[in-house]
This record gives structure tokens, sequence and C-alpha cells, in this order.
């Protein structure tokens, strides 16, 4: 098997498991053992279990559907946005508090790079952005680099959130789209009333 192939491998199969036992439960030698290697060879192509999470995007962008970018002039650009970042969070919901608490820990001790943008993704969130300002969908002027670092900001924060909580059942996904429009300054013309949360100053 070739060098990649292989390290692919161990990371999903790492993945899988830590989804399946949590992050603490699974030690290396499951994972070889899962994987069908030895020690000596999970080691040549990662240095630790921990810098498995520097693989936390990689694995997200795996499950992101190849024609979720397309778009038509009919095109609710906002819900686009929401899509895009919610693939993260729902990442991050799947893998579940525990395991998003260890990529907390692991990075703030060193950072291993987990949170860096996958440019093909940057690129198709920042088109999107544009093009939600220029339909009058997006009625914040900022540069879509700007709102993008903006996005990205608050759905890491929202997740740490979600880790202090310690709720599994707290709306993470709620909280962020909320957080996000009100960044955004979408017209409530484009808004999915699912994902609305009256202000404390509308509410009765």
């Amino acid at each position: 098997m070739r060098k990649k192939n292989l390290e692919q491998v161990i990371v999903q199969t790492a993945y899988r498991l830590f989804e399946e036992k949590g992050f603490e439960n699974v030690s290396v030698m499951d994972i070889c053992d899962a994987c069908d290697i030895t020690k000596p060879t999970f080691y040549k192509h990662v240095n630790s279990k921990e810098d498995l999470l520097s693989y936390f995007f990689q694995t997200m962008t795996s499950k992101i559907p190849e024609d979720w970018y397309k778009y038509s002039d009919e095109t609710n650009f906002w819900e686009k946005i929401r899509t895009g970042f919610c693939f993260f969070l729902e990442h991050v919901q799947s893998i579940g508090i525990d395991m998003y608490t260890a990529t907390f820990i692991a990075n703030l001790r060193s950072y291993k790079g987990t949170f860096e943008d996958i440019p093909s993704f940057k690129a198709e969130m920042l088109d999107l952005i544009r093009m939600g300002q220029e339909t009058g969908q997006i009625l914040n002027e900022s540069s879509p680099e700007e709102l993008y670092a903006c996005g990205v900001a608050l759905s890491i924060g929202y997740g740490g959130y979600w880790c202090f909580l310690n709720d599994p059942d707290h709306d993470l996904i709620l909280d962020f789209v909320n957080g996000l429009r009100n960044s955004f300054m979408v017209d409530l013309n484009y808004t999915d009333l699912r994902f609305y949360r009256q202000p404390a100053k509308e509410r009765p």
C-alpha cells in the first residue's frame, strides 16, 4: 500500500474509532489493530494520536456533497453560506463533545493546524459571500474576506462554548446561525425560519 493511501486509512480509521468510543478511550494500539498494522508502521506516518487532530478539516471536507457549491440566478446565497459553515459544526457534533474538547486542548498546548482553512473551500465560500452581497441578500458591506474570517471565528467560538456547556442536546447550530446572520446583516426575506431566533427586544 502506498504511503499516502496508508496515511489516509489510518486517519479515517482513527476518526471512526474516535466517533464510536471517544478520543480518550482509543489507544494507538486500537488504531493499529483496526488498520492491521504495527505500532512502528503507525509512527512512520503519524507522530502521535494527538497529531491526528490536525486532520480535522480534512475529514470534514470529505463529507461535503460535490454539488453543494453550484448555484444559479435564483440561488439563496445566504442559505448556501449557512450550509457551508454548518458543514463544520455538523462535523463537530458528529465527533462529539469529548473529541472536540480534546481537539481544543491539544491545540492550546501546541497548535497543530487543526483550524487552518482548506483553500478550495475558502475560495468557494468567498465567492458565495460576494454573490450574496451583490444580490442584496447580505447587507454587511465588509469585504468577503473579513466576513469569512468572522464566520470561521464564530464557528470555532460557538464550538468551544458547546464544549464548556457540556450539553450534547444544546442547539449549537441554532446559536451559530443566529450569530452569523446578525453579523452578516442578512435580509430576513432570505432567512429560513427554522434557524431564526427572535431578538430579545422584539419578544413580547
